[in-house]
């Protein structure tokens, strides 16, 4: 037998058949008036009649760009398939159940995501879960309006792309809203930059928030400090998180340096940026702690410095006394190599080559007396010699580079022990 059906030529007569899982999963989250063209190109696809955008637009009182932006969003979603057709473009609707839930005998799924690669029927179910929905409808409820296609389908890329955690996308638009930050890419930076940080739960956002409010008060608390009420530029920002993060300064030891740089006539951040980075540098040499006060200036480290030189040339001026009066040729030697010093510089200054050529070889003699001398009689050629603690800078704490010499770190130490001492006193 057979089964026929009656037909009738007004097509308006007929049903159209909605699928429920269109009602329950996507309609919810979509525009009203992008529910308008789905559904109502929906009525017309049971027909062979051709429809333009215009005379769409027109019978639903909308404009055409309202109905390109419709299917260009439930094309992004993956319940039409846009073919090009000249100018213009057709629309085949397809079979929800199949999108959901897997096409039977293994038919392609074609899933626009964020104009990028196709995605499988699996992850674009993964889109359109209770939680998903409910996190677009309530940041909806939030903004006060209802998201556009693009804006929809950023929210999905925090999801399928970043990786963002509902917990952070939920935080991060809140954060954003109390700024006054409502633009969906700056939200897209934030939530970006949390996930990119490991930002995962309601916690982890809390303890951010917290930390970006601390942050807000330190920057506050500086400027107030130098006499500056006003607002922080976004390259004062730049550098003062570079005191926290980078050089790592508590916020002790900034507000200290702050209050050094509210004495001068004109304070700024650049003043007291140069206090820190002379603290960092100084620290560093000596392998402190930033945060840590040291008892010993730079000018305390100078004057322990003059100290270990005076003290290196009056030992040596005692090594030479002891070998003068057990040695007494060697001071004649001493003194006749001073004589020759003398005239070694007249002749090189006056360019007399054959006085000069005699006067070295008489210097070369008399040192090589004193060696053997000295030698002979227990002691090192050296020995009456200048002898410093550091034989790399000679007790200047300068090295040739003009830095500062790697002694120093032992300097410091010594010198907060001297400087206490009677020796300081003298």
């Amino acid at each position: 037998m057979s089964f026929t059906r009656e037909k009738t030529k007004d097509f308006y007569m007929l049903t159209t058949d909605v699928e429920n899982i269109f009602i329950n999963e996507y309609m919810p989250i979509a525009p009203g008036e992008y529910v308008k063209v789905y559904l109502y190109g929906l009525f017309y696809s049971q027909t062979d009649m051709e429809l333009t955008h215009e005379q769409m637009a027109g019978q639903l009182n909308l404009t055409e760009v309202q109905v390109e932006e419709a299917w260009e969003f439930w094309s992004q979603l993956g319940l039409v398939v846009k073919t090009q057709k000249g100018m213009d473009y057709d629309i085949e609707f397809r079979q929800l159940r199949s999108l959901m839930y897997g096409s039977p005998e293994g038919e392609s799924q074609i899933v626009e995501t964020r104009g990028e690669a196709p995605a499988s029927a699996e992850k674009t179910q993964s889109l359109y879960d209770e939680e998903l929905k409910d996190l677009v409808l309530g940041i909806e409820a939030l903004l006060g309006k209802t998201l556009s296609p693009k804006e929809t389908r950023e929210i999905f890329f925090w999801v399928e792309e970043v990786g963002a955690t509902l917990d952070v996308i939920k935080g991060a638009v809140a954060y954003c809203i109390e700024k006054g930050k409502t633009g969906i890419n700056y939200m897209t930076k934030v939530i970006e930059q949390w996930t990119c940080d490991g930002l995962k739960t309601d916690e982890d956002v809390k303890t951010r928030l917290e930390e970006a409010e601390q942050r807000y008060s330190d920057y506050k608390q500086i400027l107030q400090t130098l006499g500056l009420n006003r607002g922080v530029t976004k390259a004062e920002k730049e550098m003062i998180d570079k005191w926290f993060d980078e050089m790592n300064f508590n916020r002790e030891r900034v507000l200290e340096a702050c209050i050094k740089g509210s004495f001068i006539s004109n304070p700024n951040l650049r003043y007291v940026n140069g206090i820190l980075e002379k603290w960092y540098d100084e620290a560093k040499a000596c392998g402190h702690n930033v945060n840590c006060k040291l008892s010993v200036t730079q000018a305390d480290l100078n004057k322990y410095y003059e100290f270990l030189r005076k003290k290196a040339e009056e030992d040596a001026q005692a090594r030479k006394a002891e070998v003068y009066q057990k040695i007494p040729r060697i001071e004649e030697v001493d003194k006749e190599l001073i004589v020759l010093g003398k005239k070694l510089s007249r002749s090189l200054l006056g360019g007399d080559s054959k006085s000069l050529a005699e006067e070295k070889r008489l210097m070369n003699l008399l040192e090589e007396e004193r060696a053997v001398l000295l030698t002979e009689n227990n002691f090192s050629e050296d020995y009456t010699d200048i002898k410093y603690s550091c034989s790399q800078c000679n007790d200047t704490g300068v090295s040739e580079d003009g830095g500062r010499c790697e002694c120093t770190k032992k300097r410091i130490g010594e010198a907060e022990l001297w400087q206490n001492s009677s020796l300081a006193k003298k």
